[in-house]
C-alpha cells in the first residue's frame, strides 16, 4: 500500500520511515502535553480522538489522561527500533515546509468548494473538538496539536492498516484494497466528527468534505509517511484557524 521508508536514498524517502515520524511526532507529543499541564491538566483541553480514549475507559481500568501520549511514544520508538532509518535533524526545517505546502494544498481543495459548501451547508474548520469547549487561544492551539497527532495515529497510521492488511489477507488486488482501505478510513474519519453533534445540525456538504480530507491525509500519509501527515493535517488545522481568506 504505501512505500517503505528505506535507509537511504535522502530526504524523499527518509520521510516516510519510523525515525522521521519519531523526531516529528515525539516533540508535539510533549507540546501538547506540556501545554496540558500548564494550562491546568484540565481534561477540556484534550483533542476529540484523545478524550475518548479516557471517557471509553471502564472505571476500574482508570489510566492517567497523559496514557495515550505514552503508549504513543512508546509505539514510535518501538517502531523505530524495528525498522532502523535514516532521517537527518536538518532535514526537519524542510519537513515543515513540505507539511505547511501539503496543508495549503488541502486549504485550496476547501476554498475550492467554497460555493457549494456555502449553498448547502456552510464552511466549517476540519476540527473535532469545537473551539468553544478548549477555552483561549493557547487551549486551542493546544487542542489543535492534539487532533493533528492522535487523528493521524487512530484513522491512518491504525484503522487505514488495519483496513488494507485485513482486504490483502482475503487476497484482494493491491490497487483495490488500497482504494477501499482509503475510501473506508475517511469515512469513518468524517462521521467521527460528526460524533456528539446536535441533532438537526448534519451537513451532507461538510460530511463530504471531511471525506475528501480524509482521503487527502490517507495519500499523504501513504506516500509520505506518518511523521508528514501529522504535520500536514496540523498545518492544516492552523491555516483554518488563521486563514487570511476567510471573509
Amino acid at each position: 500500500m504505501r512505500p517503505r521508508g528505506g535507509r537511504s536514498g535522502g530526504y524523499w524517502a527518509g520521510c516516510r520511515g519510523a525515525s522521521a515520524a519519531l523526531v516529528m511526532v515525539l516533540p508535539l507529543l510533549a507540546i501538547y502535553e506540556g501545554g496540558i499541564a500548564a494550562l491546568g491538566g484540565e481534561a477540556a483541553l484534550r483533542a476529540g480522538v484523545d478524550a475518548w480514549i479516557g471517557r471509553l475507559t471502564p472505571d476500574r481500568f482508570r489510566v492517567p489522561d497523559w496514557a495515550p501520549s505514552a503508549v504513543l511514544a512508546l509505539g514510535l520508538i518501538a517502531w523505530r527500533i524495528a525498522e532502523p532509518g535514516r532521517f537527518r535533524l536538518a532535514w526537519v526545517p524542510l519537513a515543515a515546509v513540505e507539511c505547511l505546502v501539503l496543508g495549503a494544498g488541502l486549504l485550496a481543495l476547501f476554498r475550492g468548494f467554497d460555493p457549494w459548501f456555502e449553498t448547502a451547508g456552510g464552511l466549517v474548520p476540519l476540527e473535532v473538538a469545537s473551539t468553544a469547549e478548549m477555552g483561549p487561544k493557547a487551549g486551542e492551539v493546544v487542542g489543535l496539536v492534539g487532533a493533528g497527532i492522535f487523528e493521524e495515529a487512530v484513522f491512518r497510521l491504525g484503522l487505514l492498516g488495519v483496513c488494507y492488511a485485513a482486504l490483502r489477507i482475503l487476497q484482494m488486488p493491491n490497487v483495490l484494497a488500497t482504494a477501499l482501505a482509503v475510501s473506508g478510513s475517511a469515512l469513518a474519519f468524517s462521521m467521527a466528527h460528526h460524533v456528539g453533534e446536535t441533532p438537526g445540525a448534519f451537513s451532507w456538504s461538510i460530511f463530504v468534505f471531511r471525506w475528501l480530507a480524509g482521503v487527502y491525509f490517507a495519500w499523504v500519509m501513504i506516500l509520505r509517511g506518518f511523521g508528514i501527515a501529522v504535520g500536514t493535517h496540523l498545518a492544516y488545522d492552523l491555516l483554518v484557524m488563521v486563514d487570511p481568506w476567510a471573509t
